[in-house]
């Protein structure tokens, strides 16, 4: 899983040891795990992507009733299904089109809000190192280098006459911009940690947008984000399939 070279003692160890007392938890783990077999042998991939989906249907299920009670006692394990919900919904999409991807976005947002109940308890107990920024992060690409600096070419600002689509958009270029620049100099994983950011924080009106995408500078945007994934492609075996997206906008 993505995160700091010292976190994989958790991971390893007390994530699993966290499942066994949360069986949506382990749903969640299988899923992974099974997506993964699915990635290793292609000629059964259907077969364990049956056996993922029904694990991911257990873990979502599971981990729903949980949220009506988060305490310290169930949020380790929440927090963590939560991350993987995310990571399986990459991993086993539908298909890999623009519309699914747009369709994981409200998932994304959704499982951000469970993420975000639950941080403050994670940042005082044992998983506390998994959500810990790096100090240290290595250098990016040449091509991500390349990205930031297309994204942070001068371009017009939005004025009073501005529509609200006009403004929206202009919004969402900040915040890619904002989020690649973030996850460079706090991940050691920069092109999958601002894929995360731009969904959760564009707004909501700007997804519509999304949807339609009639306005070329909406699929322009769009397709800038789809290059991110590629890059994250190559930092995960569980984003490879959204590789070369861009191509269809």
């Amino acid at each position: 899983m993505p995160g700091l070279e010292s976190t994989r003692q958790i991971w390893g160890y007390s994530v699993p040891q966290e499942a066994f007392k949360f069986p949506f938890l382990m749903h969640s783990i299988l899923a992974f795990s099974a997506n993964h077999l699915a990635y290793l042998s292609p000629t059964k991939a259907a077969h364990y992507r049956l056996i993922s989906g029904t694990h991911y249907t257990a873990a979502v299920t599971g981990l729903n009733g949980a949220l009506a009670d988060i305490a310290p006692s169930n949020c380790h394990a929440i927090f963590v299904t939560a991350s993987m919900t995310v990571v399986n919904a990459f991993t086993d999409a539908r298909a890999y089109d623009p519309d699914v991807l747009i369709e994981t976005f409200q998932l994304l947002r959704g499982m951000d809000y469970v993420l975000q109940k639950t941080t403050p308890m994670i940042e005082k107990g044992p998983f506390a190192a998994i959500i810990r920024q790096a100090t240290d992060a290595p250098k990016p690409s040449p091509l991500l280098s390349s990205l930031l600096v297309e994204l942070q070419a001068p371009r017009g600002s939005p004025t009073s006459d501005s529509t609200p689509d006009q403004l929206s958009r202009s919004k969402a270029v900040d915040v890619l911009r904002h989020g690649l620049q973030y996850a460079i100099e706090t991940s050691p994983y920069p092109a999958f940690r601002a894929s995360l950011i731009w969904p959760i924080s564009i707004e909501a009106d700007f997804i519509e947008q999304l949807k339609v995408r009639t306005d070329p500078e909406v699929r322009d945007l769009f397709k800038r984000y789809c290059q991110l994934l590629d890059f994250a492609a190559s930092e995960f075996w569980f984003m490879t399939n959204w590789k070369g997206l861009w191509r269809q906008l």
